[in-house]
């Protein structure tokens, strides 16, 4: 083998290394199985044991055990040896700063933003919208290979927070729900393993792309959300409470673009319910 056959190798060898910053939960923990199942190397940064399911215990992933807003924990990190960096959960400036100059150029780099971020409801999102569009603007002003998603409410199987599970567990108890005023917030709804998808097409595309991503699904009112998700539960009923002294979002139809072939609304509740009723309720430590 010749040294540019072997450079080639290398090469090759280091786009197939993954770093993941977070990735012990939810999305996270979805994208990073889903990388090994591919062949890929996968290292994970985080401060280990923040969640009930945590993947250390359980996942191939080399783990590096540190706090990104420490500065001698960041330096534990070969930033030159990964072919693609996950950041899964960067919400501040300040921790970018402790890691902007250490990576390459040429890093496959991906941030995991927020539809919060989107300048049209940002407003309605406080500190949480603003951070994340303050990112997204360093690094469009940074000389990084970037690219930006924005999922929106993110649920499915796997979530470490409730959300669906949470009324699903009040229909089926027949325990009251409570919602905002009339319950006529619109929400826009995503399934992680439409997430899990494009972020794994993402970090396999090493080319500069620049690419700011909305992924985004159905739009649902909330109380129709609740509804729709009692169509799936085995028995109960809806009960509701409204609470009027809780601001209501300014009506808006959060018209993303979705020109895309993602997880429709009925048919991502239909295998969450399946999952929910399987072990989803045990590890909320719900009743059913």
């Amino acid at each position: 083998m010749d040294l540019e056959e072997v450079m080639g190798l290398q090469e090759l060898e280091q786009r197939k290394k993954v770093l993941v910053f977070g990735g012990n939960r939810f999305v996270g923990k979805a994208l990073i199985e889903k990388l090994l199942d591919q062949g890929y190397n996968v290292d994970m940064f985080n401060r280990s044991g923040t969640g009930p399911d945590y993947v250390m215990e359980t996942c191939e992933a080399n783990i590096i055990q540190g706090d990104r807003n420490n500065s001698e924990d960041i330096d534990k990190i070969n930033f030159d040896s990964y072919g693609c960096i996950v950041d899964m959960c960067l919400f501040f400036e300040s921790q970018f700063d402790l890691i902007e100059h250490l990576i390459p150029n040429e890093t496959n780099y991906i941030f995991v933003s927020s539809g919060a971020a989107n300048s049209n409801y940002s407003e309605h999102y406080g500190d949480y919208g603003h951070d994340k569009k303050q990112v997204e603007r360093r690094l469009q002003d940074s000389k990084l290979n970037y690219k930006i998603v924005r999922p929106s409410y993110i649920v499915g199987q796997g979530n470490h927070r409730p959300r669906l599970g949470y009324y699903m567990n009040k229909i089926i108890n027949r325990e009251h729900i409570e919602i905002d005023g009339n319950g006529q917030n619109n929400v826009n709804i995503v399934f992680v393993q439409d997430v899990v998808k494009h972020l794994e097409r993402l970090a396999t595309t090493p080319e500069r792309t620049y690419e700011m991503i909305e992924l985004v699904g159905d739009n649902i009112q909330i109380i129709d959300l609740i509804y729709k998700v009692n169509e799936y539960s085995r028995e109960g009923e809806v009960l509701l409470v409204q609470d009027d002294e809780k601001a209501i979002l300014p009506k808006n139809d959060f018209t993303f673009e979705t020109n895309w072939d993602y997880t429709k609304l009925d048919e991502g509740l239909k295998d969450y319910a399946e999952w929910y009723y399987k072990e989803g309720a045990k590890g909320y430590g719900y009743n059913i």
